[in-house]
């Protein structure tokens, strides 16, 4: 959608539209400065019939304040929160590049699984956003114990650059703020940790998302997305969870532990910090050659995006579809899911426009990254099972006719 080009609001001019939630929209837009000072941003505005409730408005602050805090090269950065007449609104980093809700659907669709070393410096750097913003503390050295409450693949942005961006913290809690109530949760319920449907919360309900995360890059599956919320708490509370190399067998057990201590539903198993996380996820980058460097991630991507999908869907392509607006039960001052990852994931921070990954590059063969082995022919064992079948047939037949069958047979097998 592209708005007025005559659209501006205070030192922006506002283009096309990134993402809408219940809360707010996100437009491109240009950021005007003196001497002809230009800037691109997404700018995120909180529509005018929320703008009237004073706790939005507290919530739309709280967001910017918040988010103010983070610096890092991992993290979407927010510039400006600002009042034009009487709308409010927040200036962020613009990151042009699809989201990882849209690499999974062209991967499953038409490119194939994501190779492990992508994954894993996907994986890798969203363990270093995390651990960042777990860690940080404000001017006075108070921690301020920021859990992002919705790690899920569309509030990751792969730039054009390979460097992997985490977005929205607009529903983010920190250290001291109203704790969650039980039936009070927002974010989206595949990738929730189980604890904090119960109402429990802390850094490691974001370690639980990036398990979910790490288990369908590595299969190419949806791991709890079900038809349904409730169908999707079930399978989140009570399904049993297969390792990753159930499906791909390239990957190592090392790399199976990792996934499957993330995804412990008992958070006392789970990794208790993101840096531990990580620290494994190096681990097992060295065993495999050396991590990944950025301009590989963007070369794999540029040919993901070129490829063109089959007629049919896959399962996968299709529930990651349903990925566009966050769960929300109830209201909470705190939270902003719908302005934000309602946003398209992508609106927070970036177009998630990957059609200029598909204009860069034009190859026709994937890059040479290690891809999962083939399945192994089936060919020569079937043979074997006919050839069986035909040697006891040939007990009941006559001389003759065994020696005709027996060279049709010779013949057979030669060919």
């Amino acid at each position: 959608m592209v708005a007025d080009a005559a659209e501006v609001l205070g030192q922006y001019t506002i283009y096309e539209r990134l993402g809408r939630g219940g809360m707010a929209a996100v437009n491109r837009a240009e950021m005007h400065g003196l001497a002809g000072f230009r800037k691109v941003v997404a700018l995120k505005r909180l529509h005018s019939h929320v703008a009237s409730d004073p706790k939005m408005v507290e919530s739309f602050v709280y967001e910017a304040r918040l988010a103010s805090h983070l610096h890092h090269p991992n993290i979407a950065q927010t510039y400006d929160l600002g009042k034009v007449d009487k709308t409010y609104f927040i200036a962020m980093e613009y990151v042009a590049g699809p989201t990882l809700t849209q690499v999974l659907k062209q991967s499953s669709v038409a490119a194939g699984p994501v190779p492990i070393p992508i994954a894993l410096a996907i994986l890798g750097q969203i363990c270093d956003a995390l651990d960042y913003a777990h860690n940080l503390c404000d001017e006075h050295g108070k921690p301020l114990g920021i859990i992002h409450r919705d790690v899920s693949p569309s509030n990751i942005i792969i730039s054009n650059t390979g460097v992997v961006k985490l977005i929205d913290f607009g529903i983010a809690k920190a250290a001291g703020s109203e704790q969650t109530k039980t039936g009070f949760v927002k974010g989206k319920f595949a990738y929730m940790a189980p604890e904090y449907l119960e109402g429990q919360l802390d850094l490691r309900a974001d370690l639980f998302g990036i398990g979910v995360i790490a288990h369908e890059l590595l299969t190419g599956r949806s791991l709890f997305l079900a038809k349904s919320d409730y169908d999707t708490i079930q399978r989140l509370k009570e399904m049993p969870v297969q390792p990753p190399s159930r499906w791909n067998p390239d990957i190592p057990r090392d790399l199976d532990d990792i996934v499957l201590t993330a995804l412990q539903r008992n958070p006392r198993l789970r990794w208790q910090s993101a840096a531990a996380m990580r620290t494994a996820i190096t681990n097992v980058v060295q065993s495999l050659g050396g991590p990944v460097p950025g301009s590989q991630v963007l070369e794999w991507l540029q040919w993901a995006f070129q490829r063109e999908p089959p007629e049919v869907t896959s399962s996968l392509g299709r529930a990651l579809d349903t990925l566009g607006e966050p769960s929300q039960v109830a209201e909470e001052p705190a939270g902003h899911g719908a302005a934000g990852s309602g946003a398209a994931g992508s609106g927070a921070a970036g177009s998630g426009d990957p059609s200029g990954a598909r204009k860069r590059s034009r190859r026709k063969t994937a890059p040479s990254l290690p891809r999962r082995r083939a399945p192994v022919a089936r060919r020569g064992s079937r043979r074997v099972w006919v050839l069986l079948l035909v040697l006891i047939a040939l007990v009941v037949l006559t001389r003759d006719q065994l020696e005709v069958t027996g060279r049709a047979l010779y013949a057979w097998i030669a060919s």
